[in-house]
């Protein structure tokens, strides 16, 4: 499917990624230093800028990437002191439910509502090819659930170093980090709002399955957001794809705080709630804001 024409790393420096990549890939996703990156900004980095170029595609790709690479993906590393930013500026939109924050149109990682988008660890700003607790950004010791410590978001010794904090702070905030300005992950409370203050209603599209969340406040029914069934990531493996969705929120545990809480809705028996998982598991997000 893709054609990289090696002979082309050799060219002179105005040479760029799209000169070297065939039309094809035109459904493929990019990595730029492990960051996804729009199509346009890609394609005019400089192939003397670039360290490595590497394609993945089928299942090698949803189980490094997720769901949203299946059509393939192309990674780049560039050289030492060689940074990339977005050439496209991208806006987030939001729909007013009439609750009390609005909520994206989107996930973090996704370009359209009905796009999986990315899978991250409680607390982490980066998606990464594998979820475990030893690569947990706050993993301080321990290889089980039982006895796993922290180095943040902790409060207890129990649990490693006591800090006291049972909300993210803005720079673990992935929403926030991410789309900037006010975005944030929602908490329990306002996720909670959203699932007793709407209907739901499983429905396709863009044969991508999931609910359809429409508000049901007086003077915003005709208003709902898309939720793909997107699953979630434990190690390597992407679990209930096209069965379940799971969300996290912004807040911590406050008794057993290896874990957080989090939206889950099944498929099979329609049931949705806010529930806690474990910290490190990969799961989607849906930012919200004022």
């Amino acid at each position: 499917m893709l054609t990289i024409l090696f002979s082309v790393l050799l060219a002179a420096a105005p040479m760029t990624v799209e000169t070297a990549v065939q039309a094809d890939t035109v459904d493929y996703i990019f990595y730029v230093n492990d960051k996804r990156v729009d199509p346009e900004t890609a394609k005019i980095i400089k192939l003397s800028d670039i360290k490595t170029i590497t394609t993945v595609k089928g299942e090698a790709a949803i189980e490094l990437y997720g769901p949203e690479a299946r059509n393939g993906v192309i990674d780049i590393k560039t050289k030492n002191g060689v940074t990339i930013k977005n050439k496209k500026k991208v806006t987030h939109e939001y729909v007013d439910l009439g609750l009390s924050v609005k909520w994206a149109t989107c996930n973090v990682g996704a370009e359209k509502p009905a796009e999986y988008g990315d899978y991250y660890s409680w607390g982490e700003v980066k998606p990464k090819p594998g979820n475990t607790w030893t690569n947990y950004k706050f993993y301080k010791s321990g290889d089980s659930n039982k006895d796993v410590k922290f180095t943040k978001y902790s409060n207890s010794i129990k649990y490693g170093v006591v800090d006291k904090k049972n909300k993210l702070d803005p720079e673990d905030d992935v929403a926030h980090v991410k789309w900037g300005g006010d975005w944030r992950l929602p908490t329990k409370k306002e996720m909670e709002e959203l699932y007793t203050s709407c209907s739901w209603e499983w429905v396709v599209i863009d044969d991508v399955p999931g609910f359809k969340v429409t508000s049901m406040i007086s003077g915003y029914k005709d208003r709902f957001i898309f939720l793909p069934a997107a699953g979630y990531r434990n190690i390597s493996n992407t679990i209930d794809v096209g069965s379940a969705g799971h969300y996290w929120t912004s807040s911590l545990t406050s008794v057993t705080n290896n874990y957080a809480y989090y939206l889950c809705y099944y498929y099979y028996n329609q049931k949705r709630t806010v529930d806690i998982d474990y910290r490190y598991y990969g799961l989607s997000v849906r930012p919200v804001c004022p």
